[in-house]
């Protein structure tokens, strides 16, 4: 009988991200619903859930609720049931691995009046936090108003934690004292007191992923993070920033980052300040990023990006690079290409704008890259389809298949010119197609079914295999294919 559950709970957890096939093993037998129900309920509302499922997890929450607890809301005339509640067949409260407040406070604010909320969110946090719990992840919603026993039974093992700091920073300060293993460390900065912040940050041992966000109004506090950030950079492998583009920012301190995977970086509220990034250029001149594979920016100068690459050297994989070009010198943009060239002989995805005027160095960027496999261009204005359709017919590699277009009236009357392209594919590897429909065409029913009928033309003769309008390239789960799915190509 052991030997039987042991292999159910490996199925189970074989088949954990597979919701449905889950819900059907339920109905198998007892054995199965035991080692089905925990998996189940780790973390409720993982999927987005109906307001009627919500609702159902809502009332076997308030089912678990103890008498002591029933009473406190009776006297405060909250009447939890009007009806004869049924004990759950679980303690499903004891499964919970990933404690979502703001999941929490939408049931509680849809089910109970505004004057009620308050006593409900203590009792809900009794309930959830006690010695029977073990959370492995946190959220913390915006504006969150309650204090939190930080129990040590429940959050010693903290491995998730994602805020905002809007909230009380002796909260953050206190759960610092008994969370040591937090790895993936999410947070939305909105203020200017960010003590707590990095008191946490300082004390874990571990830290894996971080990501900072609109950090845009008080520069001492980006400056005080870039400090933090570096006393952990020998762990940290997954970089996300988002700060306001008029800020100095000491691109140095990345240098630190010698195990670093992945970075992105965002620039907001107007165009890169050029005497920031020179400034930053010369200071990171030695600057190198040796183990860097994905790299994803958003308003970074073509200087810094140029910069960039040229650290990472050979290790890239992935290039998504977001930038609007009002704000970009051409010669900026041709050393980036012409860097690229140079030291990404290994890259696979490519995501980024382009002219017709780096027109030749895309091509001895597609010559030299060998190992591309999706190609997204982010481009409508100064681009002329037909020379970069004519680029790639001619010199993509073997190994390019994955394609993204914005779909516009460049292509040609009646698409003339992507007909073209799907045509002359003809005797290469079969592509995967994602075409971006722009309004005005989306909006011309005739249009999007030309479009439909050419791709279904191409289809039936084995040059097109797929096209979508959501990118799904990647079947498998390698970190570029769950990176490109979840965070670059969108």
């Amino acid at each position: 009988m052991k030997l039987n559950r042991d292999l159910l709970l490996m199925i189970s957890e074989k088949f954990q991200n597979d919701r449905i096939s889950l819900y059907s093993c339920l109905l198998v037998n007892r054995s199965w619903c035991e080692a089905i129900v925990p998996i189940l309920w780790k973390i409720p509302g993982q999927a987005i859930l109906t307001e009627k499922a919500e609702n159902i997890i809502f009332n076997v929450i308030l089912s678990h609720f103890s008498e002591e607890s029933r009473d406190n809301l009776m006297k405060q005339g909250i009447d939890l049931f009007t009806e004869i509640y049924q004990t759950p067949s679980f303690n499903y409260i004891y499964f919970w691995r990933h404690l979502d407040l703001q999941l929490l406070d939408r049931m509680i604010s849809r089910n109970f009046d505004k004057s009620d909320i308050s006593m409900m969110r203590n009792e809900l946090l009794k309930l959830f936090v006690n010695n029977n719990t073990n959370f492995i992840s946190l959220f913390f919603p915006y504006d969150y108003k309650c204090q939190v026993n930080w129990n040590k039974q429940c959050f010693s093992n903290l491995k998730f934690f994602y805020f905002c700091n809007n909230i009380d920073q002796n909260i953050l300060k206190e759960l610092a004292t008994i969370s040591k293993s937090i790895k993936i460390f999410n947070c939305d900065v909105m203020g200017c007191n960010i003590s707590g912040i990095i008191r946490l940050i300082e004390d874990q041992k571990n830290l894996d992923s971080v990501r900072i966000s609109k950090c845009y109004q008080y520069e001492t506090c980006w400056q005080s993070i870039e400090e933090v950030l570096i006393k952990k950079a020998i762990t940290i492998q997954n970089l996300y920033l988002s700060y306001n583009w008029n800020f100095d920012v000491d691109l140095k301190f990345l240098s630190h980052f010698v195990n670093l995977k992945s970075l992105e970086i965002i620039e907001s509220f107007g165009p890169p300040n050029p005497n920031n990034t020179i400034l930053n250029l010369n200071q990171s001149e030695k600057m190198s990023l040796p183990a860097l594979k994905i790299l994803k920016t958003n308003q970074v100068s073509f200087m810094m990006l140029t910069r960039l690459i040229e650290s990472a050297n050979v290790q890239l994989t992935v290039i998504d690079i977001h930038f609007n070009d009002i704000y970009c010198e051409f010669e900026d943009v041709r050393r980036f290409f012409q860097a690229m060239c140079q030291n990404c002989p290994n890259i696979k995805y490519l995501s980024f704008p382009i002219k017709d005027y780096v027109l030749i160095e895309f091509e001895s960027l597609l010559i030299n890259c060998q190992h591309l496999i999706g190609l997204v261009i982010r481009s409508e204005g100064g681009l002329q389809y037909k020379n970069l359709f004519k680029i790639l017919n001619k010199s993509s590699p073997s190994s390019l298949i994955k394609f993204g277009f914005t779909l516009n009236r460049k292509f040609g009357a009646k698409y003339k010119l992507l007909r073209s392209f799907l045509a002359n594919w003809k005797g290469r590897h079969t592509m995967l197609l994602q075409i971006w429909p722009v309004n005005y065409c989306l909006e011309d029913e005739q249009e999007v079914k030309r479009l439909y009928e050419l791709i279904e033309y191409y289809e039936a003769r084995g040059i097109v295999k797929k096209i979508d309008w959501e990118i799904d390239w990647c079947s498998n789960d390698s970190e570029e294919s769950i990176w490109i799915k979840k965070r670059c190509f969108h």
